[in-house]
């Protein structure tokens, strides 16, 4: 709904789920400082589906349990797959690059920082 030039909308959502509880913590403890963050996560689903302007897209969504090795793995799969540079996510001995070492060091502090969802 528009009013007095700004859209307002009323959110709910259970608590049912890892994911409900989560994303409830983030928009609880940001306040009134929720807009800017809700913006920009449905501009990049949007840009990723935009079907849905056409309004016969139908959404859907399914809540995955993998363990936290293997989501771990799927990620770093995933990177060395989006670096396609050829610099491994592990670093190796007697690489002396430091480009390499610090690309890979980055990834590693991001693999990580996973463990924080576990």
């Amino acid at each position: 709904m528009i009013k007095d030039g700004k859209y307002r909308y009323t959110l709910q959502f259970g608590m049912e789920s890892v994911e409900e509880q989560r994303a409830g913590e983030l928009l609880e403890n940001m306040g009134n400082k929720k807009s800017p963050v809700i913006v920009a996560a449905l501009n990049e689903y949007l840009d990723r589906h935009p079907e849905l302007f056409s309004g016969k897209a139908v959404i859907q969504y399914r809540l995955s349990t993998l363990p936290p090795e293997q989501l771990k793995e799927t990620i770093r799969q995933l990177i060395e797959e989006r670096l396609g540079s050829g610099v491994p996510v592990q670093p190796q001995t007697g690489d002396t690059s430091e480009g390499a070492k610090q690309v890979s060091s980055d990834i590693l502090d991001m693999l990580s920082d996973l463990d924080c969802f576990a």
